[in-house]
C-alpha cells in the first residue's frame, strides 16, 4: 500500500512517532536503524528516490557543520584526534555528533511522509484532534503563503537582475543591502494579500458560529489499520532487539 492512500492521521502518527524516537533515543546504532526503516519505507510507499534525495541533500550542508561542532565543542569521553597538546576530537564528542546527525536524518525524512498527501486532508485531521478550526485556517493561510512570497521574491530577484544588478557577484555588503531592499516590497506584498484575505474572510462571515462543518471527512479503512500495526511492530520490534 502506498503512502499516497494512507489516511492523513495515520501518517501524522506515524511522523509523530519516528520523530519522538529520534529525539528520544541516545544509542547511534538504534538511530541508524530507525533512519533505515523510515527509508524503507518512503521507498516502499511509492516515494520517489530522487525527491528523497533532494530534500536530503538540501539539508546536508547544515548538518555536516553541526557534526563538526558537535565534534570539536563536545568534550566528553577520550580523546581521539590530538595536534599537539590539544585534543580535537574526542569519542564523547563524536558519538554525540553521530547522534545528532541521525536524528536531523531521521526528522528530515519522516518529514517526507507528510508530502505524500493533499494539505486539506491533514487540515481535517487536526480537526479531528479536536483543534479549534480557526487554528486549522491559519495554518493553511501560512502555508499557502509561502509559495506565494518565494515567487514574489523570484519575481522581484529577477526585476533587479533585468536592472543591471548583479548579486551574485556582488561583495557581501553590497548583497545585504540588495537582500534589504528586496525585503520591502515583499513584506509590502504580503501584507497587501493578508489584507486581501481578512476582508474576503469577514464577508463571508468568518467566526460567526462556534463551530463548523466539513464538507469531506476522513474514513479509516482495513488497511490504514494494517499498515499502522506493521509500522509500529516494526518500530517497537528495532528498538527492543538492538537494546539488547
Amino acid at each position: 500500500m502506498i503512502l499516497t492512500n494512507l489516511d492523513a492521521r495515520v501518517k501524522l502518527l506515524m511522523l509523530v512517532a519516528v520523530s519522538s524516537v529520534a529525539l528520544i533515543i541516545q544509542r547511534p546504532l538504534t538511530l541508524a536503524a530507525v533512519l533505515l526503516l523510515t527509508l524503507i519505507l518512503l521507498l516502499a510507499g511509492g516515494v520517489d528516490r530522487a525527491k528523497v534525495w533532494k530534500q536530503t541533500r538540501a539539508m546536508l550542508s547544515i548538518i555536516g557543520g553541526i557534526f563538526i561542532i558537535q565534534c570539536v565543542f563536545c568534550r566528553a569521553g577520550l580523546p581521539l584526534i590530538t595536534i599537539g597538546d590539544f585534543t580535537l576530537v574526542t569519542t564523547g564528542g563524536l558519538q554525540m555528533a553521530v547522534v545528532v546527525a541521525l536524528r536531523l536524518l531521521i526528522i528530515i525524512s519522516s518529514a517526507l511522509i507528510v508530502l505524500t498527501g493533499e494539505m486539506r486532508d491533514y487540515l481535517l485531521a487536526l480537526r479531528w484532534c479536536r483543534l479549534p478550526y480557526e487554528i486549522v485556517y491559519m495554518t493553511l493561510a501560512a502555508l499557502r503563503f509561502i509559495p506565494l512570497l518565494r515567487d514574489e521574491a523570484v519575481s522581484i530577484y529577477s526585476a533587479m537582475q533585468m536592472r543591471g544588478y548583479n548579486i551574485k557577484s556582488a561583495n557581501w555588503h553590497k548583497r545585504i543591502k540588495l537582500y534589504l531592499a528586496m525585503l520591502l516590497p515583499i513584506t509590502a506584498s504580503a501584507l497587501h494579500k493578508a489584507g486581501q484575505m481578512s476582508i474576503a474572510m469577514e464577508t463571508r462571515a468568518f467566526r460567526c458560529m462556534p463551530n463548523r462543518s466539513e464538507w469531506r471527512s476522513l474514513q479509516f479503512s482495513r488497511g490504514d489499520f494494517i499498515y499502522t500495526a506493521i509500522f509500529f511492530v516494526l518500530l517497537i520490534a528495532i528498538i527492543i532487539f538492538i537494546k539488547q
